[in-house]
């Protein structure tokens, strides 16, 4: 696969060696000097010192067709611009930005770019979807092996308008009973989980966090 890595110090850095090990092509393009040294001697491949914003810098650092581009500068806008100059000039096939402020996330999206990180945004998603599924559910021990999880169902629930068959859980836990508005289902793996059930899960202690992991909300 052929990989553009544009501007960012120790994130480029990262993203270099994790690509690295996997014999990819990597082209690095910095507009720092200092970084463009840092990386080179740190990695022992050759980078680029120019603008990712330049069809002419892109060309020559050998860009085109690349599969995937990169921009990963401390500046949310240089990314942008940086994306969808990578799209017009090297017909790049896939761009990704890493931004600063969470706010860009979506508006990026929008904006059309294929993907957009922010490490700021995936931690309040984790722990939104963490503290949410555990507010859902209240669990019974059983003599420290066995847990009787009862979890509460809503509409932005993967699971949500699924039946059984379609979750299968049966490797790692089973769905014995749902209580729906006050009537208490016996499920078969053609009956479908809708929002505000409670589902009664029984697992073991090791399963337990995979079986949550399925019931977490819709990405």
């Amino acid at each position: 696969m052929k990989i553009v890595i544009a501007d960012g110090r120790h994130e480029a850095d990262y993203i270099i060696r994790l690509f690295n090990e996997r014999k990819n092509e990597l082209i690095v393009i910095n507009e720092n000097e200092d970084n463009c040294r840092y990386l080179s001697l740190n990695n022992g491949l050759p980078v680029m010192c120019g603008r990712c914003t330049r069809q002419q810098d892109l060309r020559e650092a050998g860009a085109e067709n690349c599969d995937l581009f990169l921009a990963l500068s401390d500046d949310d806008h240089k990314n942008y611009v940086a994306c969808k100059a990578a799209k017009k000039w090297a017909n790049a096939k896939r761009c990704i930005a890493l931004v600063s402020n969470p706010k860009n996330v979506n508006t990026f999206k929008k904006l059309g770019l294929d993907a957009v990180v922010s490490s700021t945004y995936l931690l309040g998603e984790q722990v939104r979807n963490i503290t949410s599924i555990e507010n859902m559910v209240n669990s019974l021990s059983l003599d420290e092996k066995i847990i009787i999880s009862e979890i509460k169902i809503t509409d932005d629930l993967e699971v949500a308008g699924k039946t059984l068959s379609e979750i299968n859980i049966s490797d790692l836990g089973t769905i014995s009973c749902i209580n729906r508005q006050g009537k208490y289902i016996t499920p078969n793996g053609q009956t479908r989980i809708e929002a505000d059930d409670k589902v009664l899960v029984v697992t073991t202690v090791e399963n337990q966090k995979k079986i949550l992991a399925i019931f977490q909300r819709k990405k």
